[in-house]
């Protein structure tokens, strides 16, 4: 393809793919980010629970929620129940962790791409400018 145009059009053709590409991944990047900062924030809320937890008597009075009722329970069920969500929570947030990397490479990709079609474009750009004659 030795026409400057017609390779221009092909690069330009690869720089949209490659941003909209790239923006789909940033959107992909704030989604995982959204869902970090929620696990974060429901494994700080069961941390203190079970730090409220430590604190009670063996025979404390335990009531959980289920919708509209309140039902008594017992501390090591209640515990039990805190330790199974905590892990949960770890688990989710290192499939979270991972998602993130795996994009956020995709992202990185992406932007070497987008680079690399812009410098091949002003290549094929600067040849076709005219000389400006020189002044002495």
């Amino acid at each position: 393809m030795s026409n400057p145009q017609a390779q221009l059009q092909v690069l330009q053709e690869q720089l949209i793919k490659a941003r909209d590409e790239f923006q789909k991944q940033e959107k992909e990047i704030q989604k995982i980010q959204q869902a970090r900062a929620t696990l974060l924030t429901q494994q700080n809320e069961n941390e203190m629970v079970k730090k409220e937890f430590d604190l009670l008597e063996k025979d404390a009075n335990i009531f959980k929620l289920i919708g509209p009722v309140l039902f008594k329970q017992s501390k090591e069920e209640a515990e039990t129940t805190i330790n199974a969500r905590l892990d949960l929570i770890s688990k989710n947030l290192k499939q979270v962790e991972s998602n993130y990397k795996d994009v956020e490479k995709k992202a990185l990709d992406q932007r070497t791409k987008i680079f690399e079609t812009q410098g091949k474009m002003r290549s094929i750009m600067q040849p076709q400018q005219p000389q400006q004659p020189q002044q002495q």
